[in-house]
């Protein structure tokens, strides 16, 4: 097998073929942004093109950070994913690979290579939308004008000042109509998103409704999905799976996951790019002021019961959301656990 870089229009139709081979052939806002900024690579035997492959290349300086984003091979090459992954990490060396659940070959072959797994978001459908119960004063309508700085502090409540989208944007999305303004007796209480998604079979919601009882949610999600229903839209949602509140919320409206999008990793020990320090370079580093940061993934009682100085926690296994809130690209991390790095 060979790589050989290529353009995006050359894998049309066999992304077309891997799309409809999805349990929910939904494929995430994200992915799909992120699938357009990637480099095609097909996945040549011979002369005959087999598969192909989705890189997100992020360079930085001297070196760059590769991140798996999709993988196909034609059905009658279904048993040769490993060579497949083999090929990719010997000449791309990818930090992480992007795979959903219901890719059980490709699952399959990274579980076999002995990567890490992280979930990451899941993708939910719902079975039926049952009428939501009434509830007095409650109204559900398209995002106008009038409605703009209420909506927007909804979303500072939610998301924070940095996150929260400017009143620019959300008078942009206001003819596009894909938000809807939460009301209790007239006063804006909450947000809720759609998004058709590709293929016009699927609508993406999302409750935004910070400080509301469970019900009110509840109730909101319900009405949205009948709107939805009315259009002819199956709705469906992308959940941070470490947002088990939204989780909770989703499966009382009566929503399966369908898939899982996860997150692999190459294990670190021994990575040559990985570099290691001792507890003595440790120590030095930390009296003569050097900037970095030093991170403990030990678990919060353990740092909270004590650390080394300016040490901070984090959990581990929600590294990859965590490290994109709180570290810049490229700043200098060291890493301790049990084992001292």
């Amino acid at each position: 097998m060979q790589l050989i870089r290529s353009a995006h229009h050359e894998i049309t139709e066999m992304r077309a073929v891997k799309a409809q081979s999805y349990r929910v052939p939904l494929l995430a806002g994200f992915h799909a942004h992120l699938a357009t900024h990637a480099q095609v690579y097909r996945v040549v035997d011979g002369s005959a093109t087999v598969g192909y492959a989705l890189l997100l290349e992020d360079h930085h300086g001297d070196h760059s950070h590769v991140t798996l984003l999709e993988a196909y091979l034609d059905p009658l090459y279904g048993d040769r994913y490993e060579d497949l992954f083999d090929v990719i990490k010997d000449q791309l060396a990818p930090r992480a690979y992007l795979v959903r659940s219901d890719e059980c070959l490709l699952v399959t072959a990274l579980l076999s290579r002995g990567m890490q797994l992280e979930m990451s978001r899941a993708l939910m459908v719902a079975r039926t939308v049952r009428p939501a119960e009434e509830m007095s004063g409650l109204a559900l309508a398209p995002l106008d004008h009038p409605h703009l700085k209420a909506a927007r502090d909804v979303f500072i409540h939610a998301l924070g000042e940095t996150d929260a989208p400017s009143l620019e944007e959300l008078q942009a999305a206001v003819p596009r109509d894909t938000w809807w303004v939460l009301t209790v007796a007239g006063e804006v209480v909450g947000m809720v998103a759609h998004e058709s998604a590709s293929g016009g079979t699927y609508a993406v919601l999302d409750v935004v409704a910070p400080y509301r009882v469970p019900e009110e949610q509840l109730w909101a999600l319900l009405t949205a999905g009948k709107l939805l229903e009315k259009n002819g839209f199956v709705p469906s949602a992308l959940i941070d799976m470490a947002d088990s509140a939204k989780l909770q919320l989703f499966r009382r409206a009566d929503y399966f996951t369908a898939a899982a999008y996860l997150i692999f990793y190459d294990p670190l020990a021994g990575r040559p790019s990985v570099g290691t320090v001792t507890r003595d370079e440790l120590w030095a580093m930390i009296q003569s002021r050097a900037e970095f940061r030093l991170i403990d993934v030990l678990g919060e009682e353990h740092w909270r019961e004590g650390h080394l100085p300016g040490a901070e926690w984090l959990e581990f296994r929600s590294l990859s959301r965590e490290a994109k809130k709180r570290f810049t690209k490229d700043e200098p991390i060291v890493v301790y656990c049990n084992d001292f790095g």
